[in-house]
């Protein structure tokens, strides 16, 4: 199964600039039968209490265009954007396929910048895709088991994560990946941001981590858009003395 990452250099509140990049991208791997993954919050970057109502509405019409891309590919695209319901706003994760939104994940763990911006999710689901099922996260959860145990229970075999990971933290998302991944035998796959925004510097390093932790693919620090396989059969290879989920 492939994968694109898109470990893109996300500019601040230039919704149009950012939508821009995130368009290229999905027209340039429209034939891909698998997953297309953004970071958190793509269009916007991250919002204050002042400007998030403003951003959400900028960047309401490039998502719609990116809905519509989603029809000319076989792909589905996975993007951290902003929600908007009953007048609360929140960081999530879009699941999209033909042109739809099929699934979606709230983040739960809100980061210090998160707090008095958005509200926090508070539900854990996954979703089949071509018989793949399917879960999210979003960076500052990855630090927190029990999200990633949720999902592995209700059998998620891929745990997506949007992540907005800046230094000097670049270590603890390298290190937290591989141990989601091992714990609960799927696969879990980062897809970061690069360059600076937000007050600080994204770090970039993405990752595919197989279900016994070793690295598939590590991106570096600059902007960079790989296309990675997986095999799924990794995970029952994995199982096979074992299975975490059961001794839990």
């Amino acid at each position: 199964m492939k994968i694109v990452i898109n470990q893109i250099d996300i500019t601040d509140y230039q919704v149009s600039v950012n939508a821009a990049l995130i368009l290229k991208s999905i027209n340039e791997h429209k034939n891909c039968q698998g997953f297309i993954i953004f970071p958190e919050l793509a269009f916007t970057g991250f919002p204050t209490a002042d400007n998030i109502d403003s951003l959400c509405s900028q960047s309401q019409s490039h998502f719609e265009d990116l809905l519509i891309a989603n029809k000319h590919t076989d792909s589905t695209i996975i993007v951290g954007h902003i929600e908007k319901h009953d007048q609360r706003f929140y960081n999530a994760c879009f699941f999209i396929k033909n042109g739809e939104i099929i699934h979606k994940h709230r983040k739960s763990k809100l980061w210090l910048d998160d707090v008095g911006v958005f509200t926090s999710g508070d539900e854990f689901s996954v979703v089949e895709i071509d018989n793949v099922v399917c879960g999210a996260q979003i960076c500052f959860e990855l630090e927190f088991s029990e999200g990633s145990r949720a999902l592995a229970k209700k059998g998620a075999k891929i745990i997506f994560m949007p992540n907005g990971n800046m230094s000097p933290y670049a270590n603890v998302h390298y290190v937290l990946t591989q141990a989601r991944a091992i714990e609960n035998q799927c696969f879990v796959i980062t897809c970061n941001g690069v360059g600076a925004g937000h007050g600080g510097e994204f770090v970039g390093e993405s990752l595919v981590v197989s279900p016994t932790g070793s690295i598939i693919k590590k991106l570096g620090s600059t902007q960079e858009i790989a296309v990675v396989d997986i095999d799924l059969t990794d995970i029952e290879h994995s199982k096979k003395n074992y299975r975490y989920i059961d001794l839990a």
